[in-house]
Order: C-alpha cells, then sequence, then structure tokens
C-alpha cells in the first residue's frame, strides 16, 4: 500500500511505500500535519494519524521555527517508456500522414500520459514521446482544419463559376 504526500504547495509526491515514508519521517520531510492520501482509495489523512508513523513523530525533538522542510524527492524512474507513451507518437506521425483521427487519439494519449508522468505514475523517459505526440496531434489537426477550409473555399469557388458559365435559360 503507498501514500501520496500533499505538501503545502499542493504538490504530490509519490506514491510511497510505508518504509519510504518513515525514512521521509526521520529526515524530517514529513511533519505530523503533512497530509498523505492513499493511492488507491484516494483517502487523505494527516501524518501523524497513520499508526505506522505516529510513534516516530513521539520520538522526534521539535523542529526549529526556521527550520525549511524539503518535499520528498520526485521519484526518478528507469524504466522504459510506457506504451501510451509510444503510442501517442505513433498516432501523431499517422495522423500527419493519413487520417487526422489519428491526430485527435494523439493529442489525448499524449496528455493524459503527461499529466501521468507529472503525477508519478509513468515512466520520466516517455515524456519526450509523449510530448512529441501531443504536438503532432495539434499538427495534425491544424493542417485538417486548414485544408478543409482550403477544399470549402476551393469547391464554393468553383461552383459559383459554374452558375455564372451557364446560359441564361431560354423564353
Amino acid at each position: 500500500m503507498g501514500y501520496y504526500v500533499i505538501a503545502h504547495d499542493g504538490n504530490r509526491y509519490g506514491p510511497a511505500d510505508i518504509a519510504t515514508l518513515q525514512q521521509w519521517v526521520r529526515e524530517g520531510r514529513i511533519a505530523p500535519n503533512t497530509t498523505l492520501e492513499d493511492e488507491f482509495s484516494g483517502t487523505q489523512i494527516r501524518a501523524s494519524l497513520l499508526p505506522e508513523l505516529s510513534h516516530l513523530f513521539a520520538a522526534m525533538p521539535p523542529p526549529a521555527a526556521d527550520a525549511v522542510r524539503q518535499p520528498p524527492p520526485t521519484p526518478r524512474s528507469a524504466g522504459t517508456p510506457s506504451g501510451e507513451a509510444t503510442a501517442a507518437l505513433v498516432f501523431g506521425i499517422l495522423g500527419l500522414i493519413c487520417c487526422p483521427v489519428f491526430g485527435i487519439a494523439s493529442l489525448i494519449l499524449g496528455k493524459q500520459e503527461m499529466n501521468r508522468i507529472e503525477q508519478g505514475l509513468s515512466a520520466v523517459e516517455g515524456r519526450g514521446l509523449a510530448q512529441a505526440g501531443y504536438i503532432l496531434g495539434i499538427v495534425s489537426l491544424v493542417i485538417w482544419i486548414l485544408g478543409s477550409l482550403f477544399w470549402i473555399v476551393a469547391f464554393s469557388a468553383a461552383w459559383q463559376d459554374a452558375i455564372r458559365s451557364q446560359p441564361p435559360p431560354a423564353p
């Protein structure tokens, strides 16, 4: 079971297991009033009320009034890019080459994966792929919209020329 640490500035760190949270308490990175959020249920609890941590706060001397707390470190993953990041890039390329529907999928997948990376739920190595897919999705949609407008104007002009070039009806 893991918990996210909600920092004073609202940033979420984790999820971290109990052993990591205990280490952060010992390092002074988690205070008794720090908010923790269960990674599965989303339930929030103060750190001092979590049974696995409460005994550590009792044994700690109170911090100095001017002490600056460091937030827990941002998790660094040594993993490979996720499938969603790769799919965002592939769909972005396909959106440019053949079908704008792939551009929409690329835009959505890329944004979702970038959000997961920011939350620490996906490997940071996929950030470049997700961003590229997101950008290619935007580009493919812009090209599709501009191309559609061009064809609408072109067909409208051709239709007007065809109407003007017809002889007037006979009396």
